[in-house]
C-alpha cells in the first residue's frame, strides 16, 4: 500500500510539473509573438532579391544558353540559306531556360516556394530577367555568326526581327500558360517545340517572307507581339507589387 501511494503522489508531482512546464512554454510563446509583432519586418528590395537569385540561378541559366548556343551553331553548319531558319532555334533557348522556371515543380517544392517572404511572381520575374540578360548575350553571338560566317547580305535589323519575333511569341505563350494556372514543365515543353515546328514549315512553305522586302511585315508582327510581350510582363510585375499568387492553384 506504501508504494502504491508513493507512485501516486509522484505521478501527481510529475503531472504537475509538466502542467506548469506547459504554461511557461505558452508564456513564452506568447511573448515572442507579441515581440515579433512589434518589430518591423523588412523584405528586401527587388534588386537585393535579385542579385540573390542571379547567385544562386546565373550560372546554370548563363551556362544552358551558352550549351544551347553552341548546339544551334553547331546545327546551322549544314543548314543553306540559314537566316530563314533563325526563327525555328529560338524556342531552344526558352526550351533551355524551362529547369530553372519550374524547379520547384520538378523537386515537388511549389507549396513551400509559394510561402516563402518573396512571393512566387518576384521569383519569377527575377529569373526572368537573367534570363533574357543571358538570352541577348547568346542571340548578339548567333547574329555574329551569321554576319561575319554567312555573309546573307540581309540588313542587320532583318536578322535582329527574326530573332525576337519568335522569342516574344513563345515568352509571352509561356507567360500567359503559367499566370492561366497551368503552370507545367511538360506543357510549356510542347509549345516551345509546336513553335519551332511551326517556324520550320513557314520557312520553307513561304520563303518570301524572308527576303529584305518583307521587313515591313515583320515589323507590324514586333510592334503586336511587342505589344502582347508588355502586356504579360506589365501583368507580372502587378503581381509582384500587390504580392499575389502567381497563376498558380495548389
Amino acid at each position: 500500500m506504501r508504494v502504491n501511494r508513493i507512485k501516486k503522489y509522484l505521478r501527481s508531482y510529475e503531472n504537475q510539473e509538466n502542467a506548469q512546464r506547459m504554461e511557461e512554454t505558452i508564456a513564452e510563446c506568447r511573448r515572442i509573438t507579441r515581440n515579433n509583432t512589434l518589430l518591423p519586418n523588412p523584405q528586401s528590395g527587388f534588386w537585393e532579391f535579385l542579385s540573390e537569385v542571379f547567385r544562386m540561378n546565373g550560372k546554370v541559366i548563363f551556362g544552358g544558353q551558352l550549351v544551347t548556343l553552341i548546339m544551334v551553331c553547331l546545327i546551322i553548319q549544314g543548314v543553306n540559306d540559314y537566316p530563314k531558319f533563325i526563327p525555328v532555334f529560338i524556342p531552344f533557348f526558352i526550351l533551355a531556360s524551362l529547369p530553372v522556371l519550374f524547379r520547384a515543380q520538378i523537386y515537388h517544392m511549389s507549396e513551400i516556394e509559394l510561402v516563402t517572404k518573396n512571393s512566387y511572381a518576384q521569383l519569377l520575374l527575377a529569373r526572368l530577367i537573367i534570363i533574357g540578360a543571358a538570352d541577348i548575350v547568346c542571340f548578339t553571338l548567333l547574329l555574329a555568326v551569321e554576319i561575319l560566317c554567312f555573309r546573307s547580305g540581309l540588313g542587320v535589323f532583318n536578322l535582329i526581327l527574326y530573332v525576337f519575333v519568335p522569342y516574344m511569341i513563345c515568352v509571352t505563350a509561356m507567360l500567359r500558360l503559367i499566370r492561366s494556372g497551368k503552370r507545367s514543365i511538360i506543357s510549356a515543353a510542347v509549345m516551345s517545340m509546336i513553335a519551332s515546328f511551326i517556324w520550320g514549315i513557314t520557312a520553307l512553305a513561304v520563303p518570301s517572307l524572308y527576303v529584305g522586302s518583307s521587313v515591313g511585315l515583320w515589323m507590324i508582327c514586333f510592334i503586336t507581339f511587342g505589344i502582347f510581350f508588355i502586356r504579360e510582363v506589365g501583368y507580372l510585375v502587378s503581381y509582384v507589387k500587390e504580392g499575389k499568387i502567381y497563376g498558380f492553384v495548389a
